[in-house]
């Protein structure tokens, strides 16, 4: 065998690129497959709070909370969090051990995320705002894996791209603490408007580094792939990184919808 791949180069390169394309396709199987999880968790769980704590709405369209409600809603926000926290820990040390599958660690990781969301759906309420989200988000991923695969070489550019977004969400977030106590507690109102466009433009410059930091992961993963490197668990890992970011540049969409469309009820 080695001598007919000696003497036919050809057939590496061929086979080279099946073990690409497999690796490929188990990575993405496993993001899709993580997504349907959380998606599934997520309405079931939501439908599971409109059936037992329904909630109210004034005539403004603001939303009312009983002391229950809100003692679970905080409560189930926290513990997922909690869990989504201990599940990062144990699936890096797994990683990095290189010992143990990261199956039931990334199918429990996206059974909770879809609990996590579900504290956000829960009170948006509004189907339409969460789809048209999800399809901004499902374009904007797309569009950022595409670019990171065909610039893999570049990864100290995004790298350094990356941290200047962060320095500037750094100094806008500082800004909006400048904001907050005349808004809040000052009853400065006039100020709102100011305080939701620095606001926006703060979450819009955080959407953008995760969509550099989303290129840089794709173009880590092709990185990994040229090396011709493909086991389940790292198929699983990048699987996970790349679901970690769609389901940030999903929450960061859908908190910009959610306020545009807010502040324009008010106005």
């Amino acid at each position: 065998m080695e001598n007919y791949v000696e003497q036919n180069p050809a057939s590496k390169v061929f086979d080279d690129q099946i073990s690409k394309s497999k690796f490929y396709t188990q990575i993405f199987l496993y993001f899709g497959l993580g997504i349907l999880l959380t998606a599934v968790v997520c309405v079931l769980v939501s439908w599971a709070f409109n059936s037992i704590w329904p909630i109210s709405e004034n005539i403004d369209g603001s939303i009312v909370l009983n002391g229950e409600t809100l003692g679970v809603y905080l409560g189930v926000l926290i513990a997922s969090s909690l869990v989504l926290l201990v599940l990062s820990f144990v699936i890096t040390f797994k990683s990095l051990k290189g010992s143990g599958s990261l199956t039931v660690p990334y199918v429990l990781y996206s059974m909770v995320m879809g609990v996590l969301l579900s504290s956000f759906t829960f009170f948006i309420g509004d189907t339409y705002i969460i789809g048209e989200a999800l399809f901004i988000t499902a374009l904007l991923f797309l569009g950022m894996c595409g670019i990171g695969y065909l610039t893999h070489n570049k990864l100290a550019t995004w790298a350094k791209v990356a941290i200047g977004f962060s320095l500037a969400v750094i100094l806008l977030s500082l800004l909006n603490l400048v904001f907050i106590p005349f808004v809040v507690f000052g009853g400065n109102w006039a100020l709102y408007e100011t305080y939701i466009i620095t606001y926006l433009i703060t979450e819009g410059v955080i959407l953008l580094l995760f969509l550099i930091m989303t290129a840089f992961d794709m173009a880590r993963i092709r990185t990994i792939a040229e090396r011709g490197a493909g086991s389940k668990n790292l198929a699983l890992y990048c699987a996970l990184t790349l679901y970690s970011d769609f389901i940030t540049l999903f929450i960061y969409v859908l908190r910009i919808l959610v306020t545009i469309v807010a502040s324009s009820r008010n106005n």
